[in-house]
């Protein structure tokens, strides 16, 4: 089940205190890959998208070790977009329903419930309520 809210801050604030939020919650941000530029690229045009993967390499090893697969949803992905509307969205897709088909242990099932309400706590810092 996907997850998205409104942003409170413009496109470029919310990058920079979205950044700054994953850093300060211990994560690493692997890429980011901006959708815009890749669909201008082509000659094609929509709406402002950044997509970034990110995580905590740490947990996501942990979780690994538990079960290899999980590499293939791992590292995590958080969007932020703009709607036909032009208003500011962010869309997380949590990774607890996904992980409790891996054979995970208990430890790694609460790791996983743990990482998506790490997000979710980080998202209420930047979204409209």
């Amino acid at each position: 089940m996907l997850l998205t809210y409104k942003s409170k801050y413009d496109f470029n604030e919310l990058k920079i205190k979205l950044e700054s939020l994953m850093i300060k919650k211990g994560m690493k941000i692997f890429s980011v890959i901006d959708h815009t530029k890749n669909a201008s690229s082509v000659g094609m045009k929509i709406n402002r998208s950044i997509l970034y993967i990110f995580g905590n390499p740490r947990n996501g090893t942990l979780l690994m070790i538990q079960d290899m697969r999980i590499g293939v949803i791992l590292p995590l992905k958080l969007l932020i977009w703009e709607n036909e509307n032009k208003e500011l969205q962010i869309t997380y897709y949590p990774i607890y329903d996904i992980l409790k088909e891996f054979k995970l242990n208990d430890e790694g099932l609460a790791m996983a419930k743990n990482i998506d309400n790490n997000i979710i706590e980080m998202l209420k810092e930047i979204v409209v309520e």
